[in-house]
C-alpha cells in the first residue's frame, strides 16, 4: 500500500489539469465499485490534452452543462502510469450510469486508460495499479465493470470481455 500512495503522491496532478470549474463530493462510504473507460482517442494524448479536450464537451444533453474538469479520478496513459486526478471523494462525471436507482457518479470510482484499440500490457499493469489504490483507500473490495456493462456505450473498448480478467487477476 505504501508504494501504491508514494508512486501516486509523484503523479499526483489533482487541482493541476486544466478546468473551468470543480465537482461536488460524495462520501466514501457510498463507493462500492469502479468503472474502467478509455478515452477512444491516440494512446500518445497526455492526460492534460485530454482534460483540455473535455472541457469542451457537453457532459448533460438536457441542460446542455459542460464538463467542469476531467471526468475520471484515474488515468493511466500509454506507458503504464498513473494520474491521480482527483480525491476518491470526488464526483466525477465518468458516467451517465443509473442502476438501480443509483447513479455510477455516486457510488463508482472512474478509472480511464488512454487509447482506442485495447490497453497493452503497460497499461493493464497500470490498470490493476489504479484499482488497488482505489480498494486500499476505501479499505474494501470494490466490484469492477466497463462502462459498457451499465450504459449503451462502447467504452472501454470493444475487446473489453477479452482483457477484463487480466484486471482481476
Amino acid at each position: 500500500r505504501d508504494f501504491l500512495v508514494s508512486e501516486l503522491h509523484r503523479l499526483d496532478v489533482r487541482g493541476k489539469l486544466p478546468s473551468s470549474g470543480a465537482y461536488s463530493y460524495r462520501p466514501l462510504a457510498g463507493i462500492t465499485g469502479i468503472t474502467i473507460h478509455y478515452t477512444a482517442t491516440s494512446p500518445n494524448l497526455s492526460v492534460y490534452e485530454i482534460a483540455r479536450g473535455q472541457l469542451s464537451r457537453v457532459a448533460d444533453s438536457t441542460t446542455g452543462e459542460k464538463f467542469p474538469a476531467i471526468a475520471y479520478t484515474l488515468v493511466v496513459d500509454s506507458i503504464g502510469t498513473i494520474f491521480w486526478c482527483h480525491d476518491l471523494a470526488t464526483r466525477c462525471w465518468h458516467s451517465a450510469a443509473k442502476v438501480d436507482g443509483i447513479r455510477r457518479n455516486d457510488s463508482h470510482v472512474g478509472i480511464c486508460w488512454i487509447g482506442n484499440t485495447e490497453p497493452n500490457a503497460q497499461q493493464i499493469n497500470g490498470l490493476r495499479r489504479a484499482i488497488s489504490f482505489a480498494q486500499l483507500n476505501v479499505r474494501r473490495p470494490l466490484t469492477l465493470e466497463g462502462h459498457k456493462d451499465v450504459y449503451a456505450t462502447i467504452c472501454p473498448g470493444s475487446t473489453w470481455d477479452r482483457w477484463r480478467s487480466q484486471l482481476l487477476a
